[in-house]
C-alpha cells in the first residue's frame, strides 16, 4: 500500500487500555470542554492536566487539529474519525447489514455494535461542524430503533450538522419506519445515498448477493422519494452491468421523486472486492461511451450526474468535468508517475489500495 495524503491511524502508549471515542484538544477551549466527550489534551510538555488526560506524542500533534474526534481501541491504537482538516468525514454506526455486495468495502459482521450509533452521535455533537458529515456501514438503517435514538440525540442537543448516510434502501420499503425516520431526520439537512445495480432484480440481487433485495431497494427508493427524503442515486459499474448505466438512471430518473443527485462510483479493490476483483473490475476504457451516454442525462432531467473515484487518465477529456476528486485524504495517493502530470491538481488520484495503478501522466516531458 502507498503513501496516504493523511494518516488516520496511530498508537499512543499512554492511550493503552483507555477504549472509546475522545476529543483531541491542542489548548484549552471553554465550548469544546462542555461536549459529551472525553478530551485529551496534547502539549508539548509533559506535566499532567489535573483534570483532562495530557500526552506528549509530536506524530498525532502532527496530524490533527484542535477539535478532532478520535476513536479508542482500548490497546493503545486512535483512529482519528472526524477531523477539521480531512477533505470528507464519515462514522461508521454499525457492521451489520442484510446485503453482502461482491464487492463490499466494509465486510459485516454480525455482532452487537449499538454503541457504535451513541458514539457517532456524540461525536457529531463534540464536533460541531458545518460541513456534511457521512454516516455508514453495514447498513445503517437495518436496526430502526437505533437511528432514531441516534437522531433523538442529536436533536436533543439541538444539533443541526448536514449528514449524508449511505444506505441500501431496503429499510424504506416499511412506509412506517420511513415516515418516523423522516420525521426525526429531517430537523437538518439530510441526504441518502441509495445505491442501485441493475434495472433488472437478476442482477443487483446477484452484486449484493441477496435474492429479494431489488424489490426492497425499489420500494424504498418509491417510499423515500415519495416522503421528500432528498436521495442521491449511486451506480457501481462492473462487468455484470457496466452496458445498462444509462439504462439504470434513465429508469430512476423517470420513476423515482426526490432524486438530488446521480454518482457513478469507480470499484474500490479491497474489501470483498479483492477477492471478487477479476469477475468485477472493468476498465474505464470499455465503457467510455456508455458513461458519457449516462453523464448526458443530467441535461435531459436537470440532475447532476457525477463521476466518483475516477483518475483523470482512465477517461475521455470530454468527461473530466463530470469528474470529483472524490477519495477520502486517509486513503488518497498518488504513484510517483503522476508527480510532473499537466492535470494532477485537477484530478482525484487513486485509492491506496490497488495493487497495480495503471497511470498514462498527461503533457509530461519525457
Amino acid at each position: 500500500m502507498t503513501e496516504v495524503a493523511r494518516p488516520d491511524s496511530f498508537y499512543v502508549e499512554e492511550l493503552d487500555g483507555v477504549f472509546g471515542p475522545i476529543q483531541i484538544l491542542k489548548y484549552r477551549d471553554a465550548i469544546k470542554e462542555t461536549s459529551p466527550l472525553p478530551k485529551l489534551l496534547i502539549c508539548e510538555s509533559k506535566t499532567p492536566d489535573s483534570t483532562i488526560k495530557t500526552i506528549r506524542n509530536p506524530l498525532l500533534d502532527k496530524w490533527t487539529n484542535h477539535g478532532d474526534i478520535g476513536l479508542l481501541n482500548g490497546r493503545g491504537q486512535v483512529r482519528v474519525v472526524l477531523c477539521c482538516s480531512a477533505n470528507a468525514n464519515t462514522l461508521l454506526v454499525t457492521e451489520r447489514c442484510d446485503n453482502l455486495c461482491l464487492f463490499c468495502s466494509q465486510p459485516p459482521r454480525d455482532v452487537d455494535d449499538t454503541v457504535l450509533f451513541a458514539y457517532a452521535a456524540q461525536s457529531i455533537v463534540s464536533f460541531g461542524s458545518s460541513d456534511v458529515i457521512g454516516i455508514s456501514g453495514g447498513e445503517p438503517l437495518l436496526d430502526k430503533k437505533a437511528i432514531l435514538n441516534f437522531f433523538k440525540i442529536l436533536n436533543e442537543f439541538n444539533d443541526k450538522t448536514p449528514l449524508h448516510i449511505l444506505s441500501n434502501g431496503r429499510a424504506f420499503k416499511d412506509i412506517n419506519f420511513t415516515e418516523n425516520f423522516k420525521e426525526a431526520a429531517l430537523k437538518r439537512k439530510i441526504e441518502i445515498g441509495i445505491p442501485l445495480y441493475s434495472a433488472s432484480s437478476r442482477t443487483h440481487d446477484y452484486l449484493v448477493n441477496s435474492k429479494g433485495a431489488w424489490n426492497d431497494t425499489i420500494k424504498g427508493l418509491i417510499n423515500a422519494g415519495n416522503k421528500g427524503i432528498p436521495i442521491e442515486l449511486r451506480v457501481i459499474p462492473t462487468k455484470a452491468n457496466f452496458n445498462e448505466l444509462s439504462s439504470i438512471v434513465e429508469m430512476a430518473l423517470t420513476c423515482f421523486n426526490s432524486i438530488t443527485r446521480v454518482s457513478i462510483m469507480n470499484l474500490e479493490q479491497t474489501g470483498w472486492a479483492k477477492k471478487n476483483w477479476k469477475n468485477l473490475y472493468l476498465k474505464p476504457e470499455f465503457y467510455h461511451d456508455e458513461l458519457q451516454k449516462t453523464c448526458l442525462l443530467g441535461n435531459r432531467f436537470g440532475v447532476e450526474i457525477s463521476l466518483f473515484n475516477y483518475p483523470l487518465c482512465h477517461i475521455p477529456e470530454e468527461l473530466y468535468k463530470f469528474a470529483k476528486k472524490s477519495i477520502s485524504d486517509w486513503k488518497n495517493t498518488f504513484p510517483p508517475e503522476c508527480e510532473y502530470c499537466t492535470i494532477k491538481s485537477d484530478c482525484g488520484g487513486f485509492f491506496s489500495s490497488i495493487k497495480h495503478m495503471e497511470v498514462t501522466p498527461k503533457g509530461r516531458i519525457l
